[in-house]
């Protein structure tokens, strides 16, 4: 089961195509997305992406990042959860031990996080997938015996770029 959640993480980031936009949240920089329980700000000039990974409760995508070989976004953010298997911070250790050894993963950083009064872990990680070297932010966050894993994926070289982007959509994350 725990690679089954490994293998959504990676498959997640390559699954989507562009759907259509969110309302407006007030401005013209922003949007709001606010489904299945939870709720964050993202970019306006953004889309809602679609995936196909069970456990994806939430997803959006930058346009502009379109691969025009793959037709993906490569700069992404899905939302997942899974069911707590045991506790968050051994599902985290066995995920990412799992993760990192496997040699195209490539731990960057990682550390514990606190979005408004939600506490949680984060891991920054590059991954070669096929010759593309991404770059991605996890955020894993408990809440009423499920893990919402915040999964934002960029081009490597782009990601520094996108992570105000990034941060924006963490930092307003919060459960409605």
């Amino acid at each position: 089961m725990k690679k089954y959640f490994l293998a959504l993480l990676v498959i997640s980031i390559i699954t989507f195509t562009s759907g259509c936009t969110s309302s407006d949240d007030n401005t013209n920089t922003t949007k709001t997305l606010d489904q299945n329980n939870i709720s964050f700000t993202y970019p306006a000039t953004w889309v809602l992406g679609e995936s196909e990974v069970n456990g994806t409760i939430a997803a959006v995508a930058d346009p502009n990042s379109v691969n025009s070989q793959t037709g993906f976004a490569e700069t992404v953010v899905t939302v997942e959860v899974k069911n707590l298997s045991g506790t968050m911070d051994a599902m985290y250790a066995q995920n990412y031990a799992t993760l990192f050894n496997n040699s195209s993963y490539q731990r960057i950083s990682e550390g514990n996080l606190t979005i408004g009064d939600i506490q949680a872990l984060e891991n920054v990680y590059t991954v070669d997938y096929n010759g593309v070297k991404k770059q991605q932010r996890a955020v894993w966050i408990e809440k009423d015996d499920q893990v919402y894993v915040i999964l934002c994926s960029s081009l490597a070289d782009q990601f520094e770029k996108e992570k105000n982007n990034f941060d924006m959509i963490v930092n307003s994350f919060k459960f409605t």
